[in-house]
């Protein structure tokens, strides 16, 4: 009998959180060119390899994410799911309705590394997919980061476009440390 089961995040799930093991390591990244001539800029994305390799050592929920957190659940009006294997959280979706702009915003989807490239990523992003269109959204937007290729790859293969990239959203030094935040879009149908 499967262990596995996929159920509503609650409250006191929060605190457990930090037992899903969300780091990444990425031996590819989209390097960023840019070339600004006054109003008007280009971008362009180009896989490059990362060598050496970009570990990740502290992705996941940080602490200061967990009151955020706890206050869309207690105001239910997202979706907000949990899976677990043997009463241990190995995933983690937590996404928004936006309604100013009628879209939903994942502000998390965490995979733990011992459960992934087995569908459950795939599984719970479906869910996300059918509970926006029942809510009559007209679309689904995430954020990653240029060095977490295995993301990117991730929502591109699930349909998701690029539909913007910010250079200065994380520090002053984005491009630099190789970090930059892509916005991808999801049209729903």
């Amino acid at each position: 009998m499967p262990s596995l089961i996929i159920r509503a995040l609650i409250v006191a799930d929060v605190p457990h959180l930090d037992r899903i093991d969300a780091n990444f390591e990425s031996d590819r990244f989209l390097d960023l060119e840019k070339a600004v001539d006054g109003l008007g800029a280009t971008w362009r994305l180009i896989e490059r390899p990362l060598v050496p390799p970009f570990v990740s050592t502290d992705y996941g929920l940080h602490g200061d994410e967990r009151p955020a957190l706890i206050e869309r659940l207690r105001r239910n009006d997202g979706l907000y799911l949990a899976a677990e294997d043997d009463m241990r959280p190995v995933a983690l979706l937590d996404v928004e309705v936006e309604d100013w702009r009628k879209a939903a915003n994942v502000w998390h989807l965490f995979v733990d590394r011992a459960h992934r490239r087995q569908g459950l990523g795939r599984q719970l992003m479906q869910r996300a997919f059918d509970w926006a269109r029942a809510s009559g959204l007209r679309g689904i937007v995430c954020e990653t980061q240029t060095n977490n290729w295995a993301a990117c790859n991730f929502y591109r293969k699930l349909g998701f476009q690029l539909s913007g990239i910010d250079d200065h959203f994380y520090s002053n030094q984005d491009i630099a440390v190789r970090e930059i935040a892509l916005f991808w879009w999801y049209e729903l149908d």
